[in-house]
């Protein structure tokens, strides 16, 4: 029995000085969703060195990314994967502009031992030798935080392949946020993520370092102990991993190349809370092993998670989908409206009210225009195409009302259409037509619409266009037709029929 006590005790105190050599940080944005980092003492303090994370989401999820930057363009990507039989796949990605992720063969990463899919989870705890620089960035870690960003695609199933290259489909939520590095600075383990579990987190006091969480990682048939497809290639490939070199070797053999856990063990070695020592008896292992306090069972953490931006949900996606459906009334039903009423409209004051329907769909146009900035600004959109062209657009359409004006005084005046005129009508249809194209674009650009959105948006917007289009033709028909009766009753050969030419001019 004193035997057993003191492997107990001796079992617990290098369980508590692991986790005290390697401080492990995570941050939980879901219930479902966590991450860990761990930044050792040699990079915390030069802000240049290797760095470990790890990555954890349901098995079921097509796929969970973590990347370094503040937004999607330009960030340091690795997203994970199944890959089939117990394996993941982690692919380290970079990304120009707003598309699909790239394969990034030039980053130089490890998956380690612990990786792999059980208990219906997915884990990658990945060593990153590239962090500090990347083609779309930098960053330093001797600060006392970095921005991060994370996606989910948790739809489609599981990928189930080990090519790094495959096809992702866009995500189904993302956020930017601030990771507090507090907790994750220390220590100099070759693997300090096989003993912090796949949840969970240690909490800090006065901002000196993390204190061990009360859990025991899960052994054999863990989580993460599924062997895995390596997240490192130099010409390209997924072969192999490019070992690190490490700064000591004191805790694994095995450095460089995901392994199994021993296939014997298959009980803790300590445990989780209190006194080893304390009130033991023949009945307490039964006891031990049924009240466990695994870590991947522990209450998610959010300690040092900062959301800068979220795009699932939130104050953002209401005024994304605000600024959606108000640039398409204006543009898909409003404008073409005021403009069709010109053309084919013959009461008395359908100028003023032409005037007044134009303006007013200007109006929400402007609204819907303030939140587009607000949005390209928040999420790094403004070199794109589709706030650029809005941004045209509202300053053509700014001009509108006085070119409109100056049409109608000069050809009160001329009783012709003059440079103002023609000014007026060909701005006004390369703003709609912009207006509507650019609508297309911004539901691209949201990454997130279902394709019924798309192909509706497409149909209506296009059976508007091309009404418009024939009102457009039917009244300059209709114009050439009154000006051929006026030049004629004009000459003293009134025709039958005669259609005079409207007050408007147009």
């Amino acid at each position: 029995m004193g035997h057993s006590r003191r492997s107990m005790l001796a079992a617990g105190l290098v369980a508590l000085a692991s986790r005290t050599a390697a401080q492990v940080a995570s941050v939980c944005p879901t219930t479902d969703v966590c991450f860990k980092l761990n930044i050792p003492e040699n990079t915390a303090s030069s802000g240049d060195g290797d760095i470990f994370f790890q990555l954890s989401a349901p098995a079921t999820y097509n796929w969970v990314a973590l990347g370094q930057g503040s937004s999607m363009s330009g960030a340091n990507i690795f997203v994970l994967y199944t890959a089939g039989n117990g394996n993941v796949t982690i692919s380290p990605r970079s990304v120009a502009g707003h598309s699909m992720p790239q394969f990034n063969s030039d980053a130089q990463v490890t998956l380690l031992e612990g990786s792999g899919v059980a208990n219906g989870k997915m884990v990658a705890n990945v060593r990153c030798s590239s962090c500090n620089s990347w083609s779309g960035g930098s960053t330093g870690f001797s600060g006392s935080n970095g921005n991060w960003i994370y996606a989910t695609k948790q739809s489609g199933g599981a990928q189930d392949t080990t090519s790094q290259s495959a096809n992702i489909d866009e995500h189904d939520d993302h956020a930017t946020f601030q990771w507090s590095y507090a907790n994750a600075k220390g220590g100099n383990s070759v693997n300090p993520l096989v003993n912090a579990g796949s949840s969970g987190s240690g909490s800090a006091s006065g901002g000196s370092g993390g204190a061990a969480t009360s859990c025991v990682p899960r052994q054999a048939g863990a989580v993460g102990t599924g062997t895995a497809t390596t997240g490192t290639a130099t010409n390209g490939g997924s072969s192999s991993a490019t070992s690190t070199k490490a700064d000591d070797d004191d805790d694994d053999s095995h450095h460089g190349r995901p392994t199994n856990f021993p296939s014997g063990w298959t009980r803790p070695t300590a445990r989780p809370t209190g006194n080893p020592w304390e009130d033991y008896d023949k009945r307490e292992p039964l006891e031990e092993r049924q009240s466990i306090n695994y870590c991947d069972e522990d209450d998610p953490s959010n300690t040092g998670f900062t959301p800068i931006a979220s795009g699932g949900g939130g104050n953002s996606q209401k005024a994304l989908i605000a600024h959606g459906v108000l640039a398409a009334l204006a543009f898909v039903i409003f404008f073409p409206a005021g403009a069709i009423a010109i053309r084919l409209a013959s009461f008395t004051g359908v100028v003023w009210f032409h005037a007044a329907f134009q303006a007013f769909a200007y109006m929400v146009y402007i609204a819907a225009f303030g939140l587009g900035v607000y949005i390209a600004s928040e999420r790094h959109y403004l070199s794109e195409a589709h706030p650029i062209i809005g941004i045209v657009v509202f300053v053509v359409l700014f001009f509108q009302p006085i070119l409109g004006l100056l049409h109608h005084v000069m050809y009160k005046k001329h009783h012709a259409r003059t440079a103002w005129s023609h000014l007026h009508l060909w701005l006004g249809r390369a703003a709609i037509t912009l207006g509507i194209i650019n609508g297309g674009l911004g539901l691209k650009l949201a990454n997130d619409a279902p394709r019924a959105g798309f192909i509706a948006y497409g149909v209506i917007a296009g059976v508007v266009w091309l009404v418009w289009v024939a009102a457009i033709v039917l009244g300059e028909k209709r114009r050439a037709r009154a000006a051929k009766d006026a030049h004629l009753a004009s000459a003293g050969h009134p025709a039958a029929g005669h259609y005079a030419p409207k007050e408007n001019g147009t």
